[in-house]
């Protein structure tokens, strides 16, 4: 996996993962269980090492550079192994990107908003499937790492607003503003504080923000994608927040995310429903 992603193993609170060709351990709270092979375990490139307060660093064992790229599905992705622990991409998303570059096929020029949209994964797919893209995120620093990533794939001239903001703030401004969407994909924190420290809780907020999201389409979207990673959210909840509100017919994929690993085996890695109208 020289030029790609590869979740080789986890297990004991870890996974293991190539990246880029770059064998690297990271901490991973839902691998309460056992190692699968332990044996591949050793001579890591870099590991990830948190402390008590909850961040942490980086050891590298080996030189990897400050930043690289890898391709996943034609897509394009800077590669930059941050303070905290993160890479730069969430594999796990890789289910959904199938989903947009799918419903491109039959849809065409729809005009989608990608909420906490990090950097970019649903928005490249999004734009490569022929979709206009309204890109959200409160850190400029990953809206500015989204367009690079944009860049690096080749779509950078295709038709995408790059916002920094807080969601829910910019949600209302475009409700004002009589703006309508077609399709939205968003993938909430359970925590989180929007660019002038507004503070994201999502069980407090989640419900108002889909509300507000059906005030953009009259309740009736060409499709949602809503995951998440907070416990209390499982794919069934995801589901009926979805189902009561979404007046359209149409068919609803609810399932808990998952990374393959090398092994055989699923790794978890969040939730997620699926709603595609028919």
């Amino acid at each position: 996996m020289k030029n790609g992603y590869e979740l080789l193993d986890s297990g004991n609170f870890s996974k293991l993962e190539i990246v880029g060709g770059y064998k690297l351990l990271r901490s991973s709270p839902s691998s309460a269980y056992e190692k699968e092979t332990p044996k591949i375990w050793s001579d890591p490139t870099g590991e990830y090492i948190k402390n008590d307060t909850g961040s942490g660093h980086w050891k590298y064992h080996s030189k990897i550079p400050e930043s690289f790229t890898i391709q996943l599905l034609d897509l394009t992705f800077k590669i930059k192994l941050t303070p905290f622990g993160h890479i730069g991409i969430f594999p796990e998303q890789i289910t959904n990107w199938k989903r947009i570059k799918e419903i491109g096929k039959s849809k065409t020029s729809l005009e989608v908003l990608n909420l906490f949209a990090y950097s970019g994964g649903s928005t490249l797919a999004c734009l490569d499937a022929g979709m206009s893209v309204c890109h959200v995120d409160a850190s400029k620093g990953m809206v500015d790492w989204a367009r690079e990533n944009a860049k690096l794939s080749g779509l950078d001239s295709k038709p995408v607003r790059w916002i920094v903001d807080d969601v829910l703030k910019f949600i209302r401004r475009e409700i004002k503003r009589g703006k309508k969407y077609h399709g939205f994909i968003l993938d909430p924190p359970t925590f989180g504080r929007g660019s002038k420290g507004e503070v994201w809780k999502i069980e407090e907020h989640l419900p108002e923000l889909m509300d507000a999201l059906m005030e953009l389409c009259n309740a009736k979207p060409e499709f949602v994608i809503l995951s998440c990673h907070s416990q209390g959210f499982s794919p069934l909840t995801l589901e009926r927040m979805l189902s009561s509100r979404i007046k359209s017919p149409g068919t609803y994929t609810s399932e808990e995310l998952f990374i393959p690993e090398k092994s055989g085996k699923k790794y978890p890695a969040g939730f997620c429903s699926f709603f595609l109208k028919n």
